[in-house]
């Protein structure tokens, strides 16, 4: 960054700083006002459309008694010459037939029941009834119950009135307008003198941060003008300081970084494999199996390479687990785990299933070559006895072996078929192997309990 580019960017950090908390609270307080003023207006206008609806319902009352539509039309017309903001006025009797009016309304008006006042948008509307006494007024009694409540007034009844709210609303709009003409006054000024003020500065700090940016480029012998800087000479000659430590330091750093580089690398590797891997066996767990699987089978549908699936299960384990514990479970499991691996080709995808089921993948292989090779990995788990504690323990499986049928197109149906030819294999005595027939109809063959 040039010094020009440097210079405006501090000075607009120091205006900000110096000048926007007044022009925020100066506009927080316009917002407050322009709102407050705007609501007074409103409540002024409710309150002078309240009183003209009280003075014509007053000024109606005879002409609703007497049916006189002339004089209710004649006042009509004159409440709403009175006033520019009156759209429309109208007066109907109780029962709600029309008795006169004059404007048009902009939509349909609330009920006529009470009082009301109702505001939407730009329109406001005022309903006041109109009220007679039930008795004559100049019968003593009939004054007294009226001034005790015993009578009710009669509802003749009802005003309505709307009124236009667009000039009040610009009005507010104007004065809103007018006081950010001022605020922006306000602080294009406050921006001036932010300026002026800051220019004594940028200057010396447009040089510390252009020195500093040179040692962070690797200029290490690049120093700050501690005379130019005046105010901030203590400033700038920490700086120099800085530069000279670390050129001697810097040698330290890149060994620590390389360092936690390599530990960070392997750390990653480490994860990865225990992702991938099962944790007591060391076998492909189910996930990380399926993945390559998956890749297995598209390369054997696009090269038309055999695929075959085997899948065995650890005969009797519940009972080793019984009669001799978990531990002697686990490490008959890593055992197997082991001999699986002796009889593996490179190419061969070994996993743990789940408990003590195992699937091998084999690619570029025949049913018979699996089946085969299934029966050497049984052989060799019956030749080779797990230790425990000083005794040796037989352990076997039994295995299912399918190929991979085209027809499927998954590996799910490539696992379920070794799945029931693997319990076909339970059903048949145990420690032997299976396999499974191709096509959709081994598929709905439902494995043995």
């Amino acid at each position: 960054m040039n010094p020009d580019p440097m210079l405006r960017q501090m000075r607009l950090r120091l205006w900000l700083a110096a000048a926007l908390p007044a022009v925020l609270v100066v506009l927080v307080l316009l917002a407050v006002f322009v709102q407050r003023h705007g609501h007074e207006l409103l409540q002024a206008k409710q309150h002078q459309a309240q009183a003209v609806a009280k003075q014509l319902a007053s000024q109606a009352e005879f002409a609703l008694f007497a049916a006189d539509v002339q004089t209710l039309q004649r006042l009509a017309g004159a409440t709403k010459d009175s006033d520019s903001d009156v759209v429309a006025v109208a007066l109907r009797a109780a029962g709600g037939q029309f008795q006169a009016g004059a404007g048009r309304f902009g939509a349909q008006l609330p009920d006529f029941s009470g009082n009301r006042v109702h505001l939407d948008g730009e329109r406001l509307w005022v309903i006041h009834e109109v009220r007679s006494p039930l008795m004559a007024v100049d019968d003593p009694l009939a004054a007294g119950l009226l001034e005790s409540g015993v009578a009710e007034p009669v509802v003749l009844g009802y005003v309505a009135l709307e009124y236009d709210l667009s000039a009040l609303q610009r009005s507010s709009r104007q004065l809103l307008l007018w006081a950010l003409a001022a605020t922006g006054l306000a602080l294009m000024l406050a921006a001036l003198l932010s300026a002026l003020i800051a220019s004594s500065v940028t200057r010396p700090v447009a040089h510390i941060s252009d020195v500093v940016r040179r040692i962070g480029g690797g200029q290490l012998q690049a120093r700050a003008d501690v005379e130019r800087c005046g105010p901030m000479a203590q400033l700038a000659s920490g700086i120099n300081r800085m530069a000279g430590q670390v050129a001697v330091t810097q040698e330290e750093l890149k060994q620590q970084v390389q360092q936690a580089t390599d530990e960070l690398r392997l750390q990653k590797l480490e994860a990865e494999r225990t992702a991938r891997t099962d944790g007591l066996t060391g076998l492909l767990r189910r996930r990380a199996f399926i993945e390559l699987a998956d890749a297995e089978i598209q390369r054997s549908l696009r090269y038309e390479d055999p695929l075959s699936f085997i899948m065995f299960d650890v005969d009797h384990f519940k009972a080793i687990n019984d009669n001799h514990g978990h531990a002697c479970g686990d490490a008959a499991l890593v055992h197997l785990a082991e001999l699986l691996r002796e009889q593996m080709r490179d190419s061969d995808l070994p996993c743990r299933w789940g408990g003590e089921e195992f699937v091998v993948l084999l690619p570029r292989t025949s049913a018979d070559v699996a089946r085969h090779a299934a029966e050497r990995i049984r052989c060799h788990f019956e030749a080779n006895p797990v230790r425990w504690e000083d005794r040796s323990l037989r352990v076997t499986a039994s295995f299912g072996v399918a190929a991979f049928d085209a027809c499927d197109l998954s590996l799910s149906s490539m696992v379920a078929r070794a799945d029931v030819a693997l319990y076909r294999a339970k059903r048949n005595g145990r420690n032997r192997v299976e396999v499974a027939e191709g096509g959709f109809a081994a598929g709905l063959e439902q494995p043995a309990a």
